[in-house]
């Protein structure tokens, strides 16, 4: 058993290994003002979780990229991490930027969304394609979608958008917002892509 200041739970060797244990970074989407929890979301497996600020830290603007890993001296912002968010619970503010900070990560990670979900999506059963769980993506814009992907794949966000005429780091965001708000919505892409092995 241990306690290592990251919330105070202690562990049993038979749970599950704590998911928050190896996150580093997490980037803000709520802190109204400086007393309050931080509400960020953790990068790159998009866990909610509430962090307490350091005493003077000041309000954290959102978007704001803060280390919250083990090595406390690199804690800059970070005094302890709370744990998981109750998203039921979650401002109006934290509800509407958590979409658009979540489109920041992916913005900023196309080596993993392009080449791990875009360049290798195929179909989830013998009548729908993984595409077709992006929001306003049908069967047929599917279908374009692979036949604009061909064997070789895009390259970039820019090179995707433009062969598709989509958004599609805002369409995978919008679909993580909905899996993290509806814990029962299948298939969930955040499991696939980002949660493999916690």
């Amino acid at each position: 058993m241990r306690n290592d200041n990251r919330g105070g739970h202690r562990r049993n060797s038979r749970d599950k290994p704590d998911p928050l244990l190896a996150v580093e970074w997490c980037r803000v989407i709520d802190h109204p003002d400086a007393e309050s929890a931080i509400v960020v979301v953790t990068e790159p497996a998009l866990h909610i979780i509430r962090l307490r600020p350091k005493p003077n830290a000041g309000v954290q603007a959102v978007g704001s990229k803060l280390y919250m890993g083990i090595d406390h001296s690199q804690r800059e912002v970070v005094q302890d991490v709370l744990g998981f968010a109750r998203i039921r619970d979650l401002s109006n503010a934290a509800s509407q930027e958590m979409p658009i900070v979540i489109q920041q990560i992916i913005e900023e990670s196309p080596d993993v969304f392009i080449q791990q979900f875009f360049n290798r999506a195929g179909n989830l059963s013998l009548k729908m394609h993984a595409f077709e769980v992006l929001p306003g993506v049908g069967n047929k814009k599917a279908m374009e979608m692979v036949a604009s992907r061909g064997r070789v794949g895009w390259e970039s966000f820019e090179q995707l958008n433009g062969d598709c005429n989509i958004n599609a780091a805002e369409l995978l965001a919008r679909r993580f917002v909905s899996e993290i708000e509806d814990r029962s919505l299948q298939p969930r892409l955040i499991d696939l892509l980002l949660r493999q092995g916690e």
